[in-house]
């Protein structure tokens, strides 16, 4: 819930034009090492700590300090217990352990399937949906890493595509939550003696992005019409 209520509201944390360099320094303690989303894990617990420690003029002031709009942290701290409530009258069971990693990016990604990112190695960029071709934002804790496989939480334009909110995710996480929306091809049938079965390679894209290149599988395995259609496709 505190990535959820977190996304529904305006990024808390601030980046004046004129001081980047010290607000990135300032709010890069939170960074986790491969999520921007547990970033904000991070964040909420430091300001829960805060106001908890200090008076509501001197927390403000904090806030001010680690530039953090007052109001934002306000309302997504509203937010969040707004949810909280609602799940409680919905008699929901919340977890009793942090979820782990896969866990909760692959819940986050699931919703997010169209911001997948694979890098593009000559460039210096990702390949997304469709062709789009965008860059980790400056300010996110996986600039400077550049992780193969992301996802973002959005994609804004401005002097380029950027990717913001990112995290580093593993492309076989994907498979499962997109079967609707990924398509399958198939190429080089063969008989193997190994196997003493008809093979053929298949190959598993989501909207244009290869998250299965090149992988063998059983002709008994695939759906007929499936088959024809890429095999005729290849031959024409």
């Amino acid at each position: 819930m505190i990535i959820a209520s977190a996304l529904s509201i305006q990024d808390p944390r601030e980046r004046p034009s004129d001081k980047q360099q010290s607000s990135d320094d300032k709010h890069r303690r939170f960074f986790d090492k491969e999520s921007d989303f547990i970033t904000f894990v991070n964040l909420w617990n430091y300001v829960q700590k805060q106001q908890k420690e200090l008076s509501s003029n001197q927390f403000r002031k904090q806030c001010k300090q680690d530039y953090l709009n007052y109001l934002r942290v306000r309302e997504w701290q509203d937010l969040y217990f707004q949810l909280h409530e609602a799940i409680r009258e919905m008699d929901i069971k919340l977890n009793q352990q942090e979820g782990d990693y896969q866990s909760i990016h692959s819940a986050l990604l699931s919703g997010m399937l169209s911001h997948v990112g694979v890098k593009d190695q000559e460039k210096s960029e990702y390949q997304g949906a469709r062709n789009a071709r965008f860059h980790i934002f400056p300010a996110s804790g996986q600039f400077k890493k550049q992780p193969k496989w992301i996802v973002s939480a959005e994609l804004v334009e401005t002097s380029k595509l950027w990717g913001r909110i990112v995290a580093k995710i593993q492309p076989e996480w994907i498979e499962p939550l997109a079967k609707h929306l990924i398509k399958r091809s198939y190429s080089e049938p063969h008989w193997s003696k190994k196997q003493a079965a008809v093979q053929a390679y298949e190959k598993v894209t989501l909207y244009g992005i290869p998250i299965v290149p090149k992988r063998l599988v059983n002709y008994s395995a695939i759906d007929r019409l499936c088959v024809v259609s890429s095999l005729f496709a290849v031959l024409w």
